[in-house]
C-alpha cells in the first residue's frame, strides 16, 4: 500500500516547468520601398528646375530646402542637373548637399556621370568628405567606367580622419562592385594593420596619424578583403600573401 501511495503522489505532482526559451529576436524592419523615378518631359522638367532654384533661394530653413528637393525627387531629366549641381556646390548644409547628389544620381546615367565627375573636381565640394563620399556612391551607379578610375584613385589616401571613413567605404564599395583591377595596389597598401616601417625614420608621420589610420582601418578592413575577393576570387590575410598569389596569377 505504501508503494501505491508513493506512486500516486509522484503521478499527481505538477510536471516540471519547461526551461525558459530565449525571447525571439525582433523582426528586422522592412526596408523602405525604393522611390519610383519617372522620366519627365522637357516642359515639366524645365518648370520644376525653375521652381527648385526659386524655392531654394527663398527657403529659410532646412525643412523648406528639403521640401523643395523632394518636389523633384520623382523626376528624371537632364534639365534638373544644373540646379541640383548648383546646390551641391553652393549650399551650406552638408545634409542638403548630399540629398542633391542622390537626386543627380537619379538623372539619365550618361549626363549624370559627367555632372558627378565635374563636382568631384570642385574645390568647394572636396572640402566636405561626406559630400564626396555621396558623389562616389552615385558615380558607381551612373555609368562608371574603368577609364574614370584615375579621377578617384587619390581620394582614399588623402587622409584617414574619422570624417573621411564614409568616403573610404564608398571607394571600396565602388572597387568591389566594378571589380576595379587598377585599385589592387591601393588595396594591398591598406590590407595589413597600419604601422610604420621604421618608427625612427625622419619622414615617419606623427603618432596622431597612425592612431587615425588605425581607427579608420578598423572600420573598413573587411571591405578591403571583400574588394580583393571580388577582383581575384581569393581571400587573403596579409599583403605578403596576396602579392605572392598575384605573382603566380597575374591579373589580366
Amino acid at each position: 500500500m505504501l508503494l501505491c501511495l508513493l506512486t500516486t503522489l509522484v503521478t499527481c505532482q505538477d510536471p516540471a516547468p519547461a526551461p525558459a526559451q530565449p525571447p525571439a529576436a525582433p523582426a528586422a524592419p522592412a526596408a523602405p520601398p525604393a522611390q519610383v523615378v519617372e522620366t519627365w518631359d522637357d516642359k515639366t522638367a524645365k518648370a520644376a528646375a525653375a521652381e527648385l532654384t526659386k524655392s531654394m533661394k527663398a527657403a529659410a530653413s532646412m525643412v523648406e530646402k528639403n521640401r523643395a528637393l523632394e518636389k523633384v525627387a520623382a523626376g528624371s531629366n537632364t534639365m534638373l542637373l544644373k540646379p541640383l549641381g548648383d546646390i551641391v556646390e553652393q549650399e551650406k548644409s552638408v545634409v542638403i548637399r548630399k540629398r542633391a547628389v542622390q537626386l543627380i544620381g537619379n538623372q539619365p546615367a550618361g549626363p549624370a556621370n559627367t555632372a558627378l565627375r565635374k563636382l568631384l573636381k570642385n574645390s568647394s565640394v572636396q572640402a566636405h568628405p561626406a559630400v564626396v563620399a555621396e558623389l562616389v556612391r552615385n558615380l558607381a551607379r551612373c555609368g562608371y567606367e574603368t577609364k574614370q578610375w584615375p579621377e578617384i584613385a587619390d581620394l582614399f589616401e588623402k587622409g584617414y580622419e574619422q570624417e573621411r571613413v564614409p568616403l573610404h567605404e564608398a571607394v571600396l564599395d565602388l572597387i568591389t562592385v566594378h571589380k576595379e583591377k587598377q585599385a589592387i595596389e591601393l588595396l594591398l597598401r591598406n590590407l595589413d594593420h597600419p604601422e610604420p616601417a621604421d618608427v625612427h625614420a625622419g619622414d615617419n608621420p606623427p603618432q596622431e596619424y597612425w592612431e587615425a589610420r588605425w581607427k579608420a582601418w578598423s572600420a573598413w578592413k573587411g571591405k578591403v578583403k571583400d574588394a580583393l575577393f571580388a577582383i581575384t576570387g581569393q581571400r587573403f590575410s596579409t599583403a605578403t600573401e596576396a602579392r605572392a598569389w598575384l605573382k603566380q596569377n597575374p591579373l589580366r
